[in-house]
């Protein structure tokens, strides 16, 4: 039987087995979770189960709708098996994701989503970014995700539409920015070496990430006339503080704000320029020529613009 690899539905990334890539580029792949939903019952909560429903096209239902106030999201850490299986921590019940499973139409079962626990720590870094969090199932199809209810909903949106038992992955409306054309039975990273380094560069865990980032600042360019290099130096002050506060850059929350404090005071600096481009929403292509990044800091951004552009039926 060959392989039936499984990709995270977040980032599009592969799951790699246990202490395949110890202290290699790739060994955060290894660490996967399951999202499921569940529901209040007086004796607690039990898992939601969901069932085939048959109408012009195949989808999932649940099976008893309750209150979407008494159902919540719950997340397990996991270890992922070959052949789209995962290993409940906890539990120790081995379960596919991304459909039920069952012989036929009429199982029912829970319903699992796989996800890297990297991803779920950058979807609820997204989500402490909203002014506004609907702790809520509902989702309009023009409104950002504010909660992982509502992501929940997108995802479940794009659960394939048709078959039983065969899925492996979620599509992405943007192929996950050039990842699924790597998704094949089993993750082959030199089919796209670009691709499939940027991929494996752990996005949260990103050495050096604001010696990185202030390598990129460029002078100052001076003025002859003493008034416009006043101007000058004031609009740079408002930049640099823009910088600090991360308002166009969210998904860069760990800048060491000492550091770029420092290198202040070193000399006249031209913070808009630098803000500008990494406001730049295609700066995740390891071919980009515009900044000097790690690819750690790329793929975060590539997995950020997955989370933020997610639409309820966008697929």
């Amino acid at each position: 039987m060959g392989r039936n690899q499984a990709y995270c539905c977040i980032c599009g990334g592969p799951f790699l087995e246990p202490g395949t890539r110890e202290n290699e580029p790739g060994a955060w792949l290894c660490y996967p979770v399951l999202w499921t939903t569940a529901h209040n019952t007086k004796d607690g909560a039990d898992l939601d189960m969901y069932q085939h429903e048959i109408s012009l096209r195949y989808t999932y239902d649940l099976v008893d709708r309750v209150d979407d106030s008494q159902r919540r999201v719950l997340e397990e850490k996991a270890t992922y098996r070959e052949h789209n299986l995962f290993l409940i921590s906890e539990s120790s019940k081995e379960v596919p994701a991304f459909h039920v499973f069952g012989d036929t139409y009429w199982d029912k079962s829970a319903l699992y989503f796989a996800l890297h626990n990297q991803c779920s720590k950058l979807v609820q870094r997204f989500i402490s970014t909203r002014h506004e969090s609907h702790d809520v199932f509902h989702i309009s199809d023009k409104d950002e995700i504010c909660s992982v209810k509502q992501l929940w909903e997108v995802l479940f949106a794009r659960v394939p539409a048709s078959g039983c038992n065969h899925a492996s992955n979620i599509e992405h409306p943007t192929r996950y920015y050039g990842v699924a054309r790597l998704h094949r039975t089993e993750w082959e990273p030199d089919d796209d070496l670009l691709i499939g380094e940027l991929v494996e560069a752990d996005p949260i865990e990103v050495p050096k990430l604001t010696e990185s980032i202030l390598d990129n600042l460029e002078p100052c360019v001076s003025s002859t006339q003493s008034d416009e290099t006043s101007n000058n130096i004031i609009d740079q002050d408002w930049w640099f503080n823009k910088l600090i506060a991360k308002e166009d850059i969210p998904w860069i929350w760990d800048l060491d704000e000492d550091q770029v404090r420092k290198k202040q005071r070193t000399g006249a600096w031209d913070w808009e320029l630098l803000i500008k481009k990494l406001s730049r929403p295609d700066i995740y292509r390891p071919e980009d020529e515009t900044l000097r990044l790690p690819l750690g800091l790329r793929n975060r951004r590539r997995i950020w613009r997955c989370i933020e552009e997610a639409r309820l039926g966008d697929i």
